[in-house]
């Protein structure tokens, strides 16, 4: 059953009243009013807290589409190493394969490699990828964002997003990435991810989040789909990129799964 933000509230204000505080209390109570959110999404991830899974593996289908509104769609095999914030794919074109190696230094820049057949086109990988690759690297880790060193909550608010209620968390501290976390208010699994703005009418996207339960009990994103926020509302029409996720696989780590947070 998901666990309720409600719950872990009163269980952390009774903990600090009577003096037994432990490390999951005092950091739910360090995030400040959004911790009770943030914490029950985690653990209704089931990956563990603080994270357990190292290493992810899946098939993606990556779907992009150019200034035209054009789709480009391709299979790649993708792994997530998150100790290391690097993510590899590997894909194929008729020229021949590739694999894209994209990862985030300890200031906040960016590599990014690419080795390929001689007939590929590596620039055009790398153009086409990269910046989904290094955005999907930074999604994919989710409410864990906001418990790291860069991104800290702000706040949290109810909100209403195309039709469906939520609780809104603002980020402080570097907000390059992401401007504010949606989380559903009956399930608190993270919904949509804003970046650039957080209002309509504003240049940014918005990312949407779908998710499927794995064997193990666990919870993974099915899809990631990024639009242009909309002149009238959040969530616009206007696609930039979708990437369709099978095939997971925990490939390293301390076999998180249902009820993973400790």
């Amino acid at each position: 059953m998901p666990k309720s933000p409600l719950v872990l509230g009163i269980a952390v204000g009774a903990a600090a009243l009577a003096g037994c505080e432990s490390p999951r209390a005092r950091l739910i109570r360090e995030l400040g009013p959004a911790g009770p959110v943030i914490v029950a999404s985690i653990d209704n991830l089931g990956w563990g807290l603080p994270l357990k899974l190292k290493t992810v593996g899946f098939t993606a289908v990556v779907t992009t589409w150019d200034a035209r509104g054009k789709p480009y769609a391709d299979q790649q095999k993708v792994t997530v190493d998150w100790p290391r914030d690097t993510i590899v794919s590997r894909g194929a074109t008729p020229q021949g394969n590739w694999t894209l190696t994209a990862r985030r230094d300890a200031e906040g820049g960016t590599r990014v490699k690419v080795e390929a057949d001689d007939a590929v086109d590596a620039a055009a990988i790398e153009k086409r990828n990269a910046p989904v690759l290094l955005t999907l690297l930074h999604r994919l880790r989710g409410p864990y964002n906001l418990i790291g060193r860069n991104e800290r909550p702000r706040g949290l608010s109810e909100a209403e997003v195309v039709g469906r209620e939520l609780w809104r968390v603002g980020v402080e501290g570097d907000n390059s990435r992401a401007i504010a976390y949606y989380f559903d208010r009956s399930n608190v699994m993270l919904q949509l991810v804003t970046a650039g703005a957080d209002r309509p009418g504003r240049k940014g996207t918005v990312t949407v989040y779908r998710y499927e339960a794995l064997p193990n009990g666990a919870a993974f994103p099915k899809t990631l789909r990024v639009v242009d926020i909309g002149k009238h509302v959040l969530v616009g029409d206007t696609p930039v990129w979708l990437v369709e996720i099978s095939d997971v696989r925990f490939l390293e780590g301390d076999s998180p799964g249902a009820g993973g947070g400790a």
